[in-house]
């Protein structure tokens, strides 16, 4: 995961932009009139998020015509995002462009190589709906991460997937993820999770809950394939110069530069599993 900066701009702008693209003069009224449900929805949301306890807040049971609170209904929460934030020619569409633009190189968060195309909802607007537009409730996805992430929601700390905007520090500069080489022809890599043992219990089990709910496994795995066929050829080079050593110093310093950009990317894990592999540096590459 890569860590972002949250979106600076408030939740009553991005509310007061939405509401003021509605048509209907009653949706309007309506949604003014819940405007302490949500902000005591979205003060929860920042309570909650500062010590990772988002899994805490329920879930809204009911389909898209179930009144949320008051009178406004489920369809007409979620449709402030769909119909009044998403759409390039609604004003709020301002908002959903800075919180893409938030991740850099527009590469996503969640997995650290997917291209951003979307937003994601951390808590799906469909079971929290009171947060469909709050603006830390939306995170810069690439489309595999936004549509292949688990359906279920947290109902411990345990199972809660790390959060760019606040998990941070240990997540990012303490290495977590790993890999090892299997001896197949090509060679293919095996990703898995390893957390320090010093840290907490629970920080243990989420990075392993983002490792699985995002499907990084395989996706890594396919990634080090692709980056391994083209390696050959430079590695058949150092191999001839310097025969292994040649092979594991070429490896070692694409590790050394790999990990001063991201502790825990595909990359990071791989070179280190490639540089450690004797059978790999020996002539395994080829």
């Amino acid at each position: 995961m890569r860590a972002l900066a949250p979106p600076q701009f408030t939740f009553t702008d991005v509310l007061n932009t939405c509401v003021g693209s509605i048509s209907c003069q009653t949706l309007t009224q309506n949604i003014n009139a819940i405007n302490l449900q949500l902000t005591t929805a979205v003060q929860d949301f920042d309570t909650k998020s500062a010590t990772a306890d988002l899994f805490q807040i329920p879930p809204f049971i009911g389909n898209n015509d179930a009144v949320v609170t008051g009178q406004v209904t489920k369809a007409e929460l979620k449709g402030l995002y769909t119909l009044h934030m998403v759409p390039t020619k609604k004003p709020a569409r301002q908002y959903y462009d800075q919180i893409m633009m938030q991740a850099p190189l527009r590469i996503c968060p969640f997995c650290g190589f997917g291209q951003v195309t979307t937003l994601d909802h951390y808590l799906p607007k469909a079971k929290f709906p009171l947060l469909s537009i709050f603006p830390k409730n939306l995170v810069p996805s690439c489309a595999d991460c936004n549509k292949g992430k688990s359906a279920g929601i947290a109902t411990s700390k345990n199972e809660q997937c790390l959060h760019p905007y606040f998990d941070q520090g240990h997540f990012i500069n303490d290495q977590w993820l790993f890999a090892e080489v299997i001896h197949t022809t090509p060679a293919t890599i095996r990703y898995f999770v390893q957390a320090p043992n010093y840290w907490s219990t629970s920080d243990q089990a989420r990075v392993n809950s983002h490792f699985d709910d995002f499907k990084l496994a395989k996706r890594f795995s396919i990634q080090a394939g692709d980056e391994i066929s083209n390696l050959r050829g430079e590695l058949d080079i150092d191999f001839q110069i310097n025969q292994q050593t040649g092979v594991e110093q070429a490896l070692l310093k694409k590790h050394a530069g790999a990990s001063l950009q991201h502790t825990n990317s595909w990359k990071t894990a791989m070179y280190q599993a490639l540089a450690a592999s004797n059978w790999y540096c020996s002539g395994g590459f080829k």
